[in-house]
């Protein structure tokens, strides 16, 4: 599916990478679970290309908006932007569910996690760049050079395994993410290793359990 889903979006003109459970397989170059969605990361200055893009293939653009309320993106020039994610489906997805709410213009969104099988549904992470490097989300002075932040299996780009695993360190309970960090750091090279300890202790002063495991 990832292949499809890289065939589809290298035409349209902006960088990405794959993020998620997906990155870790095509570091790995192999696959390890079932996963619930496909998550591509991007860059916030493509973000209205993006969206013009798959609207242009015939998809529902979605922007979250916090407490489960989404806006639907008709308009680019039209958007809230208080979150950095945009979900993208096509008519009959069977992974979200829309339902109204009291907020003019809002829905309720609900998502099955049962797992993605076919190409109708991905969601689009935005991140900032600065200075040909890559700057984390949740702390923008935690920073790694492109080169290293996007590699590529196949010629598909993917986001490195220890900025995936930065992003799941915030919630390693979730079904599959111990399995990506186990998997993950026993194929990681020690710069690796050390630059995602060094990010947990940025983020977790007080302690995290994969700092104890690295």
């Amino acid at each position: 599916m990832i292949t499809k889903a890289n065939e589809l979006l290298k035409k349209g003109g902006f960088d990405y990478a794959f993020c998620g459970g997906y990155a870790i397989e095509l570091f790995l170059d192999r696959k390890i679970r079932k996963h619930s969605d496909i998550d591509v990361s991007a860059f916030w200055q493509d973000r209205d290309k993006i969206i013009l893009y798959m609207q242009s293939l015939g998809w529902q653009v979605y922007e979250m908006c916090g407490g489960g309320i989404t806006h639907h993106v008709t308009d680019v020039n039209f958007q809230i932007k208080s979150k950095r994610n945009i979900f993208c489906f096509k008519d009959g997805c069977s992974l979200v569910k829309l339902t109204p709410c009291d907020q003019a213009g809002m829905v309720h969104i609900d998502f099955d996690h049962s797992g993605q099988t076919q190409l109708d549904f991905i969601e689009f992470l935005f991140n900032k760049q600065f200075d040909d490097s890559f700057l984390y989300a949740r702390n923008e002075n935690i920073t790694l050079p492109l080169t290293k932040a996007i590699l590529k299996r196949n010629e598909i780009p993917y986001l490195a395994p220890e900025l995936v695993l930065l992003y799941k360190s915030t919630d390693i309970q979730r079904e599959g993410y111990q399995l990506d960090y186990n998997s993950a750091t026993a194929a990681m090279s020690n710069e690796q290793k050390s630059w995602l300890q060094q990010a947990l202790k940025t983020m977790n002063p007080k302690g995290h359990m994969w700092l104890e495991a690295i």
